[in-house]
């Protein structure tokens, strides 16, 4: 057998390996171009592949902690009642203590497993959660109050930066937002506040997306910023999701009672806050010119806010009394109702495409994600809301179908051309 005869088999064995799954086609790469038979990886190729390696990792030392984090407080919970009070205590802080320990060792002092120090870091961040908790329950304190929640946000405030943990630091943005709302939902009855939460979770992202702006002034933590930012992009989408139903202004809305003072205190600090950011932003614009479509969706973002804010203060112009059955409500007026429909989901696709333009200019994947999430499910709202009724039932399936198909083509294909082009962008 010839030299040419013995690279023809083996070209046909390794795609034969691949095809088969023994090898992936990074490795059949490396062995082809041993042989001449192929170029070499790039160390691109490498590095890209170290880090999906290193993603998976993370997300299932994550997951790991996660479920034994689970498992533990369970465990404990079900024989809660048979241990002395200072068998819990100890029991408690010497394990939330003892996980820090351990995953401070493998992270940062021995460096032997980082990323499985990173996961115990972040589960003793959750059992830090479960002590205070549990805390308040040996000694009789309502657990069910917000404060132990805020309390918990406290407690692990420093340890995302002190650990560098990207993890801890989404633990802790998702704390405070629980707090608030359980704090807004306490204070107020829950259908009443609905549209108070989601006018918080509004200034909230603008707070965060700013408060993300500001690591850029800190090299050692810049890279944080895309954690704020992208929970700030979640926080006002999902807002302006909800003010494009048609619900806030057909029931909530005419049900509103005046807002108490604990809840003005908390649009009053974020409002402030927001202008804060907004003139940061501003700024900054000046200077960096590829800030525009973060400054026009910010911008947006609190005019929108400021627009429902001052529709509360008029509810009674567009609401009128109705007797049915005996009982009389208000109901605000279909023309009014239609007009904010419209207005509200305009500034929201408006919204949802400049979160993908900023993910395109700042080279952010997640931010294009979470614009195309949205996106999509704006248009299934609107052919829900609209199409369905107005064709008949079959006709309104099979249009449905169809235009599902072809933006989910239509979205993947270009969802997936922006995010090679931030890649190739990353690599030169």
């Amino acid at each position: 057998m010839g030299e040419d005869d013995h690279k023809a088999w083996l070209r046909e064995e390794v795609e034969d390996w691949s095809s088969e799954g023994i090898i992936d086609d990074h490795q059949a790469k490396l062995i082809l171009s041993r042989y001449g038979l192929a170029e070499a990886p790039s160390s691109n190729e490498n590095l890209n592949k170290k880090k999906d390696t290193s993603k998976l990792v993370t997300v299932i030392s994550i997951l790991g902690a996660f479920l034994i984090g689970i498992g533990a407080i369970l465990f404990v919970a079900s024989n809660w009642q048979r241990i002395p009070n200072i068998a819990k205590m100890v029991l408690l802080l010497g394990t939330t203590y003892g996980t820090y320990f351990v995953g401070w060792e493998l992270k940062f002092n021995r460096r032997t497993y980082p990323l499985m120090g990173e996961a115990l870091l972040f589960l003793a961040s959750l059992f830090v959660g479960a002590t205070i908790f549990l805390t308040a329950q040996i000694f009789n304190v309502n657990a069910n109050t917000h404060w132990l929640l805020l309390v918990w946000f406290l407690a692990i405030l420093p340890f995302g930066y002190a650990f560098r943990s990207s993890i801890i630091i989404s633990l802790n943005i998702v704390t405070f937002v629980l707090w608030t709302t359980f704090y807004i939902s306490q204070a107020r009855y829950l259908v009443q506040s609905s549209f108070e939460i989601f006018m918080l979770y509004l200034l909230l992202g603008i707070n965060l997306y700013g408060l993300g702006q500001l690591h850029l002034k800190f090299e050692k933590y810049a890279h944080f910023r895309i954690i704020h930012q992208g929970f700030g992009l979640f926080f006002i989408l999902i807002s302006y999701f909800y003010f494009s139903l048609e619900t806030p202004y057909r029931d909530i809305l005419t049900r509103l009672t005046p807002v108490n003072w604990q809840v003005q205190l908390f649009f009053l600090l974020f409002a402030v806050t927001s202008v804060i950011f907004l003139i940061s932003n501003i700024s900054m614009y000046q200077k960096v010119k590829n800030t525009k479509y973060e400054l026009i969706v910010l911008a947006l973002a609190f005019s929108g806010w400021i627009g429902a804010w001052l529709l509360t203060f008029f509810i009674d112009s567009f609401t009128t009394s109705v007797t049915e059955y005996g009982y009389t409500y208000t109901r605000i007026d279909p023309q009014i109702a239609t007009i904010l429909f419209i207005f509200f989901n305009l500034i929201f696709f408006v919204l949802s495409i400049g979160s993908i333009l900023i993910g395109y200019y700042k080279a952010t994947v997640p931010f294009v994600n979470i614009g195309m999430f949205f996106f999509v499910l704006g248009v299934l709202h609107l052919y829900f809301t609209t199409l369905y009724e107005l064709l008949p039932r079959s006709l309104a399936f099979i249009a449905g179908g169809l235009i599902l198909i072809t933006l989910g083509w239509y979205m993947e294909n270009k969802r997936r051309f922006i995010i090679s082009e931030i890649k190739e962008f990353d690599l030169s």
